[in-house]
């Protein structure tokens, strides 16, 4: 398949999702109609757990993107599996914003952490996925060293590894595991593996 349009749809679906992200924050409704200042004012205060996971999901969808495009910067060629495991992260990059308008909702219960880590751990899963099968068809450029290969299926396992964590810890402490979000949103601030490339190179 032609790289760049490989590229240019998997930009458009990461900025789909990441629209519909805003949805998610749904106006305050009132029963009494028009409603006063203060009931205006109680019912915005209210929507504070919404903001705070369409921030979080923004951040990770952003950096679900940056890390897509720094991956296949060096990539050389896509085959028909690349393809397919790229569809799959897409599916779940679809998936985030559901996930984030019900953990928004119910910001401490198990089963809306529970969701929102698994929907994550997909992301993960289908990420290490893709860097394996890259690695294993020879799809990087011939200037792409070993070491950076190596260094970005460690920063993907790790993430993933931090997200499959935080889901099962969201059964048993639900606060717990939104900090364990934000940690990952943390570490990949910083570049790794094919990101530390980009990030020499600008």
């Amino acid at each position: 398949m032609n790289k760049a349009r490989f590229e240019a749809f998997s930009d458009g679906v990461f900025a789909f999702a990441i629209t519909l992200l805003i949805l998610g924050i749904v106006p305050p409704v009132f029963k009494n109609l028009p409603a006063s200042e203060f009931e205006l004012r109680n019912g915005l205060l209210h929507l504070w757990p919404n903001l705070i996971a369409y921030l979080l999901s923004f951040s990770v969808i952003g950096i679900m993107w940056q890390n897509h495009h720094a991956l296949f910067r060096l990539v050389e060629r896509v085959d028909r599996m690349t393809v397919f495991l790229n569809l799959g992260l897409l599916v779940v990059t679809v998936f985030i914003p559901f996930a984030t308008s019900i953990l928004g909702a119910y910001p401490t219960m198990r089963s809306s952490t529970f969701l929102y880590g698994l929907t994550l751990t997909c992301s993960g899963s289908m990420y290490n996925l893709l860097i394996t099968h890259l690695a294993r068809s020879r799809a990087f450029a011939k200037n792409v060293t070993a070491a950076t290969i190596r260094q970005t299926m460690i920063a993907y396992r790790v993430g993933w590894a931090i997200y499959g964590a935080a889901t099962l810890i969201s059964l048993i402490a639900p606060r717990l595991s939104f900090a364990l979000y934000l940690v990952v949103v943390a570490y990949y601030l910083f570049p790794r593996g094919a990101d530390t490339d980009l990030a020499n190179e600008t």
